[in-house]
């Protein structure tokens, strides 16, 4: 049966949630099986998840007409797709890509010891205090730029918030099983090399390292490594006025309380 042929056998409702779909995989590259329901304050399945499953011969059909291809991993409940041409990439600043290779590295450690659970929750202190373990963070980290990316890494399926707020750094994040194709094992095996040569002092990049791997729109790549493009930026999110301070010190910017407050009322409108 054709692709016209299968999508006309589609209820009007189906149509409806096929259009959503598409135009949801292209905004956040991920669908994940099972997400956090912050309002149930538990898992529940992800109805996009199982409609991509059902239809999943449409859905690679109408993708490869825009040069996109689908990744499933049905053993972590991931879908992500690619663009096979490699365009439509997203540029991220240094900081989100550093966050990236500390939620990575945090996910693994806990998946080594996790026993019968499958999910991975860890406090915000953690994930920021692998930044400086690893080396690629020395300086204080400011509020707004945290939270900007905590917010962006949301919108892409890669983490969730479990409770607290991001300006609090015993807030608990889930960290979905879609940061393994976000960061690939050739980009973490080639971070640990660099922990291991002592080659990291202060950033993960040099300058001719900035093609990336990931695509907006469309995040992993044909190889499996949807870790998303750095920009070369020098903004990093972090204040120059002081470095290698303690974790209790890593959020305090002096924000202003106008822009706490317009930075609760963006996340919110995130969920």
């Amino acid at each position: 049966m054709s692709g016209d042929e299968q999508y006309t056998t589609l209820t009007e409702r189906d149509k409806e949630d096929f259009s959503r779909l598409v135009s949801l995989l292209y905004e956040q590259t991920f669908l994940v099986r099972d997400v956090w329901d912050l309002k149930e304050h538990r898992m529940t399945g992800n109805r996009d998840y199982r409609f991509a499953e059902r239809n999943m011969a449409l859905l690679k059909g109408y993708l490869s007409v825009s040069g996109f291809e689908i990744q499933v991993d049905g053993r972590r409940g991931v879908i992500a797709i690619y663009n096979k041409h490699n365009r439509n990439r997203m540029k991220v600043d240094k900081f989100t890509t550093y966050m990236l290779y500390a939620l990575r590295l945090v996910y693994e450690e806990q998946m080594e010891t996790a026993s019968m659970r499958r999910e991975v929750v860890v406090p915000l202190r953690e994930i920021i205090g692998k930044l400086y373990t690893i080396g690629v963070m020395d300086k204080r980290i400011a509020l707004t730029h945290l939270q900007s990316t905590l917010n962006r890494l949301r919108k892409l399926s890669i983490i969730a918030r479990v409770e607290g707020t991001s300006q609090d750094m015993e807030s608990r994040w889930m960290i979905y099983p879609t940061i393994t194709i976000a960061v690939s094992d050739d980009r973490i095996n080639d971070l640990y090399a660099r922990l291991i040569s002592g080659e990291l002092k202060g950033g993960v990049f040099d300058e001719d390292e900035q093609s990336g791997t990931g695509t907006d729109n469309g995040g992993a790549d044909e190889n499996g490594d949807g870790g998303l493009a750095d920009d070369g930026a020098e903004d990093d999110g972090t204040d120059d006025d002081e470095t290698n301070l303690a974790a209790d010190d890593l959020v305090e910017d002096d924000l202003e309380e106008d822009d706490l407050e317009e930075d609760d009322l963006e996340e919110e409108e995130t969920e």
